[in-house]
């Protein structure tokens, strides 16, 4: 895949795009490039984190690196743009856990279900020492992790009937991506999962392929979910994380003072990405009730989470390395 990438890549600069595309180093300058999926608004949390992480590089280093965004999709989908940083192509790319964990697993137990009490819970992790712990074991693949940010408290849409217990999911088609915890989390619940590209949600919500989906409220508004979907469920069973990561190979060309000020953008970024991120999610709920969608804000948690003990069970079997770091986090 790696090596199609690189080919792709290289097609790209032969039909002249180097200007736009390529890593320069002029005068002393570095231009990085940072790419992601997600649609190019200041109130998006992909973009408000580039955006921000932009800034405050450019500002630390007195421009001797500056940063060009490709926002989405422009250089290819979540693995795309990560195969591209991991070989040193793309410099940059605020992705979702789902694609990273591909290339380290343990990320993945960052989205159990139901794993975090409330959003200070889920910060005090993100920003300790169970955070930073799995951020450096990105450094095996090729990546230096900066920080995690949000891609948004998941909960539930569905074009079907309401859903407000775990026996509502029974015999829906419900589309997930491609990760195993999302995947044996929509089975645990009852459903039927579907993975299905975040570019193809639409259409496969559209043309009844899927029934519903689960995505952080924002995803409402920048698909218009409200022309195929019905019913919103406030579950926040899952915490759709993403993860700031810089090429390895880049982040060593960097002196000692520019990984400092490298490090401490993407934190303080990330923590900008995040607030945003949170503070829109109402809003977008809004403006799906405005638009005629049901909201239930009070479904029967309790039995969705009984429902998806079995994934813990699971996960404790298959990686039984991560039960202790699993437990701390339910248990701080």
């Amino acid at each position: 895949m790696i090596q199609k990438f690189k080919a792709t890549v290289t097609a790209i600069l032969a039909m002249g795009f180097v200007a736009g595309f390529a890593c320069t180093s002029l005068a002393g300058q570095t231009v990085w490039r940072l790419a992601h999926v997600a649609v190019a608004e200041a109130d998006n949390p992909y973009h408000a984190t580039s955006l921000k992480f932009k800034e405050l590089v450019e500002k630390g280093t007195d421009g001797r690196v500056q940063i060009k965004i490709f926002p989405q999709r422009q250089l290819g989908n979540d693995r795309e743009i990560l195969e591209g940083v991991q070989a040193g192509l793309i410099d940059v790319s605020a992705a979702t856990l789902g694609p990273v964990a591909a290339f380290e697993p343990s990320v993945a137990m960052m989205e159990l279900p139901f794993l975090y009490k409330n959003p200070k819970h889920l910060d005090t992790i993100l920003d300790g020492p169970v955070g930073r712990k799995i951020l450096d074991k990105l450094e095996n693949a090729g990546f230096k992790g900066l920080g995690f940010f949000d891609d948004g408290i998941n909960n539930i849409t569905n074009s079907r009937r309401p859903i407000h217990s775990a026996a509502d999911f029974k015999g829906l088609q419900m589309r997930t991506i491609e990760s195993p915890v999302r995947i044996s989390t929509a089975r645990a619940l009852g459903a039927n999962p579907i993975p299905v590209p975040y570019s193809e949600l639409y259409t496969a919500l559209q043309t009844g392929v899927v029934d519903g989906q689960s995505n952080p409220n924002w995803v409402i508004s920048a698909r218009s979910l409200w022309e195929v979907q019905k019913y919103v469920s406030i579950t926040q069973h899952i915490w759709g994380g993403a993860i700031l990561l810089v090429s390895n190979k880049k982040f060593a060309k960097l002196s000692e003072a520019d990984q400092k000020t490298v490090m401490e953008a993407g934190l303080a970024a990330c923590k900008f990405g995040r607030d945003l991120g949170r503070a829109s999610e109402e809003k977008h709920l809004e403006k799906a009730i405005e638009k005629g969608m049901t909201v239930d804000r009070t479904p029967d948690i309790t039995s969705m989470q009984q429902a998806t003990n079995v994934v813990y069970e699971d996960i404790y079997k298959e990686h039984p390395d991560w039960t202790e770091t699993i437990k701390t986090i339910r248990e701080m």
